[in-house]
């Protein structure tokens, strides 16, 4: 520990995610995979977490400090980081839901480099999703995403 982190608090000793944080970490992972994010992505990211009913009640304040909280860490520690965090704070039940939205936010600005192609493989792993169910869901979001 140093010593800021005496006096300030360490920021590894941090409260642990929530379901909400997890699922959010992964979407914004899925948009950071490839070292940027495009416009598209964040679109598509917060049209995703502004329809689902986990985030029904979360006030602008709620919003502020989950962005804020999650994007520090991506800052801080990188998208693996988050991605670890995320997936260990994700219930099972979301597993398949948070890998077909990562997949669409990847498909979201058209072009899948193979950084994101990476990523969904890791997260494909992380999520322990069948390679039959993966390559349904992937094959469901090109339809989704083209044109």
């Amino acid at each position: 520990m140093g010593l800021f982190d005496n006096l300030f608090g360490s920021s590894e000793t941090a409260k642990p995610f929530g379901p909400h944080e997890g699922f959010a970490g992964i979407m914004l992972a899925a948009s950071a995979c490839d070292g940027h994010i495009a416009e598209e992505e964040v679109q598509s990211l917060f049209t995703t977490l502004g329809r689902m009913k986990m985030y029904s009640r979360y006030t602008d304040k709620n919003w502020s400090q989950l962005v804020n909280r999650l994007l520090g860490l991506l800052k801080r520690k990188g998208v693996d980081e988050l991605l670890e965090r995320s997936v260990e704070a994700l219930p099972v039940e979301l597993h398949a839901t948070a890998f077909a939205n990562a997949c669409d936010i990847v498909l979201a600005d058209g072009v899948v480099e193979e950084d994101e192609k990476d990523f969904l493989d890791k997260l494909q792993g992380q999520l322990e999703i069948s390679r039959a169910e993966a390559v349904e869901i992937v094959k469901i979001m090109v339809i989704k995403n083209k044109g």
